[in-house]
């Protein structure tokens, strides 16, 4: 496997952990419990920040070479580029929403909920399309020289929360993942 389809594997696992924080926060606001906002915005803007700011352009130019090269993955590639597309949008949407909740607008509970929701799903089902269909499709059809070349041209950026340093403006977030953790 490329360190490149190993650093994206890795992306998916962390997405993941923050989507289980949000899922968790999402059943006790079910159970009655007050949301804590400002933890649900630092997991949309790591989103943001890191995930469509760096993660799926990085994945789109591993698609578009693919396409360019083999053919016979565009209609699959195209589709989660387009899927990139719609979540980059609606995780904006999603993050504008909280903002201006904690800006105190007023939004239902139940609208809220139903958007915390959506937001999870979505974010899940693009993660599983993409570690059950596309990964297994690009290590099939690249190449070793493939590979090589993305390498060479890709750049790659530091995590802000999962990497070497935490930015200053995740350190709460990785604070409650890592109590989440030790809890575990």
């Amino acid at each position: 496997m490329s360190h490149i389809m190993s650093q994206l594997h890795l992306d998916h696992l962390n997405l993941s952990r923050l989507l289980n924080v949000l899922k968790d926060k999402l059943d006790r606001l079910k159970a009655g419990e007050r949301p804590d906002y400002q933890l649900i915005l630092d997991v949309v803007t790591y989103i943001v920040d890191y995930a469509d700011a760096h993660h799926h352009p990085l994945e789109d130019q591993i698609y578009d070479h693919a396409i360019a090269h083999y053919p016979d993955s565009q209609p699959v590639l195209e589709a989660v580029e387009q899927e990139h597309k719609v979540i980059r949008h609606d995780t904006h949407e999603f993050q504008q929403l909280i903002n201006s909740i904690l800006m105190d607008s007023i939004v239902s509970m139940d609208l809220f909920n139903q958007q915390l929701e959506d937001f999870i799903r979505q974010q899940y089902d693009h993660l599983n399309q993409e570690e059950g269909n596309v990964f297994p499709l690009l290590e099939k059809t690249l190449q070793n020289s493939d590979w090589q070349q993305l390498e060479s041209r890709l750049q790659h950026h530091d995590d802000p929360l999962f990497g070497e340093h935490v930015a200053q403006e995740y350190k709460r977030l990785y604070k409650s993942l890592t109590q989440s953790d030790a809890a575990a």
